[in-house]
């Protein structure tokens, strides 16, 4: 068992976060001890890692709250679960070709500005000449 603040350590996530997590019904509610303190399991702990993938991948916390309610009811709702997730894969898929386009304009402007680095004019050149250049392949 985990306190909140340990919960919070292993997740990298805050207590804030675990509390908000728990009240939006992101994961089972947590037990509690005497003192009425959250108690994490390490079933608590994947639950919430979980959560985090889901998050990473941009999934709304309203499709995480409907994901994680058909999973709680069983194997009944596991064909509802494989067209979510098919779903959450086409979408993350886009997201990594988004990425790696904004990756390649990202290194082509850093190798843009290692040549322009070297004229020896470099500091005067001015908004308007540094984009046509960049978009003229470096020439102007």
């Amino acid at each position: 068992m985990y306190s909140a603040k340990e919960a919070a350590e292993i997740t990298g996530l805050s207590t804030a976060t675990l509390r908000y997590y728990e009240k939006e019904s992101l994961l089972p509610p947590v037990k509690r001890n005497v003192q009425k303190y959250r108690q994490y399991t390490d079933e608590d702990i994947e639950w919430i890692r979980m959560i985090q993938c889901m998050r990473m991948a941009n999934i709304p916390i309203q499709s995480i709250k409907e994901y994680v309610s058909l999973l709680i009811q069983g194997g009944k709702t596991l064909e509802q679960r494989y067209e979510m997730v098919q779903e959450h894969i086409e979408n993350i898929m886009g997201q990594i070709a988004d990425l790696q386009k904004a990756l390649a304009l990202t290194q082509s402007k850093l190798a843009f500005y290692e040549k322009i680095l070297k004229e020896p004019l470099h500091q005067d050149i001015t908004y308007a000449e540094e984009w046509k250049m960049f978009n003229h392949g470096g020439h102007v």
